[in-house]
């Protein structure tokens, strides 16, 4: 009686936590699809009587979203490729090769993953401007790269070290060189890690609003993020552009995340 007493006021927990998590999205999603003066009604109106897609055209037609979505997608790219293959390489090279003070750089690959990323605005701005690569894509990438980086090397090291060393032997005495055994024979067997850490990059290249804003004022190099945040003026707020502009970017990340999500529990478990 107990146990199962427990188990319910368990599951009364999930269902209330689980609401509060989805109530501001379903709250977004209904206010993109209600016109202007449903918008502003007091009480408010929780399900529109004359829904209309103006916004979503609205994000278009007036908000640049077919050039901001380019970017986004450039840099989401950019960050996918970037940290996976040289967050693959460095883990492979801190599990099977041991060298002095590989541990205190491991460390500190750590540390930098642990610092505020805000803390790292100004010197990579300042950075980014004696390379002249400020209002570029190049710059945010590079900027949420460096964020990202140390997470894919801790992520990635568990499997190599778990990877059995007699594979990579017998390639190289069939006349393999070490960068073909790499490629070759270490990459696909680690293919669980490098799928769960391909989605994490994804969603961070796609989601990143700090590097965007800091990096960016014209919409040459602007992502979708920094886009939603210019809906925002002092003057006036275009909730309704914003709502719709908020549902267009979360919805390929949640699409992604439920629809692998098994694949990425799988490939967490097969490295820890």
């Amino acid at each position: 009686m107990r146990t199962s007493l427990s188990r319910i006021v368990l599951a009364g927990l999930l269902v209330i936590a689980a609401i509060a998590a989805l109530f501001p999205i379903v709250w977004m999603t209904m206010t993109s699809v209600k016109p202007e003066d449903e918008i502003y009604k007091d009480p408010p109106i929780w399900v529109s009587k004359h829904p209309t897609l103006r916004h979503y055209g609205d994000l278009f037609s007036r908000f640049n979203f077919g050039r901001l979505t380019w970017n986004s997608l450039v840099i989401t790219a950019g960050v996918l490729v970037v940290s996976t293959v040289f967050g693959t390489m460095a883990a492979y090279g801190f599990s099977r090769y041991d060298f002095r003070g590989s541990g205190a750089l491991l460390g500190a690959l750590l540390a930098a993953r642990m610092i505020t990323p805000s803390a790292l605005v100004v010197p990579l701005y300042a950075m980014m401007r004696a390379l002249g690569q400020l209002n570029t894509l190049t710059g945010i990438v590079i900027g949420i790269t460096v964020l990202n980086l140390p997470f894919v090397v801790w992520m990635m090291k568990p499997f190599m070290d778990e990877l059995p060393r007699q594979v990579e032997e017998a390639a190289e005495l069939d006349g393999l060189s070490p960068m073909r055994v790499f490629w070759q024979i270490v990459v696909p067997l680690a293919a669980p890690g490098l799928f769960t850490v391909a989605l994490f990059s994804t969603v961070t290249g796609w989601v990143d609003v700090l590097f965007g804003m800091s990096f960016s004022t014209t919409t040459e190099a602007m992502p979708l993020t920094a886009g939603l945040l210019q809906m925002q003026t002092g003057y006036q707020i275009y909730w309704g552009p914003m709502m719709a502009g908020g549902v267009y970017l979360t919805l390929p990340t949640a699409i992604l995340s439920f629809g692998l999500q098994k694949y990425l529990v799988r490939g967490m478990r097969a490295g820890f």
